[in-house]
């Protein structure tokens, strides 16, 4: 119970301040958009380790079948989680943009 209201008023404490913007939301998305670079660094960085992992289980994977795919499993996730992380910026901003 205590944990919900944590989070519900850390929730509030990030829309609060947008809701109440008078002009210049810049100011209010700036760090926002801070984090989010920083976020997309890391995860991007921790995507290209585990393709480098994959490929290498792959590589000395030898005969076993299950190992192989589950390597070929592993590249796929990571490319689709950097098209996520990439594309969604582009996604929002096409879809917030005015007619």
């Amino acid at each position: 119970m205590n944990k919900k209201l944590t989070i519900l008023f850390l929730a509030l404490l990030l829309v609060l301040p947008i809701a109440f913007a008078e002009g210049d939301v810049t100011a209010i998305t700036e760090p926002l958009t801070r984090i989010y670079d920083l976020l997309k660094g890391v995860v991007s960085v921790v995507a290209v380790i585990a393709i480098t992992i994959a490929g290498a289980r792959f590589m000395f994977s030898g005969d076993n079948i299950q190992q192989r795919e589950a390597s070929k499993t592993m590249v796929g996730y990571c490319i689709m989680g950097l098209v996520v992380v990439w594309v969604a910026p582009l996604m929002v901003s096409y879809l917030t943009a005015p007619i």
